[in-house]
């Protein structure tokens, strides 16, 4: 798992050491596994804070947004690339060990790119 350090150094010489989050995506996960994901985490105290609504909900794109404590995950998914999960890498190392799965991490194809993630900022 990859953990990202910063070293900050007081006033007195001393340095600490801070741990920083780091949001990755999860891509090409197989649809029926992405669905199983979005179960597991909802049954965990995930709650569902948007859920994308669009005529084609399913059948060519799908994306929704949960959320526990101040922890955020982003759930999308197109015909095209299959599911995407954007999140914590803490979070995404969780998901793998209850789904005893480990995901490929990458830039998105599909329907989590950039500009996507920061339009739903605010969820």
């Amino acid at each position: 798992m990859l953990k990202v350090v910063r070293l900050n150094t007081s006033s007195d010489g001393i340095f600490e050491i801070t741990s920083m989050k780091i949001n990755v995506t999860a891509i090409q996960i197989e649809t029926l596994i992405w669905e199983k994901i979005i179960q597991l985490l909802i049954h965990g105290g995930w709650t569902v804070v948007y859920e994308y609504d669009n005529y084609d909900k399913g059948i060519d794109s799908d994306l929704i947004i949960l959320k526990k404590n101040n922890e955020k995950i982003l759930l999308g998914w197109d015909n095209w690339f299959e599911g995407e999960i954007y999140c914590f890498n803490e979070v995404l190392g969780f998901i793998e060990e209850k789904m005893k799965l480990s995901f490929t991490r990458g830039e998105s194809n599909g329907i989590l790119r950039q500009e996507i993630i920061n339009q739903y900022e605010k969820y």
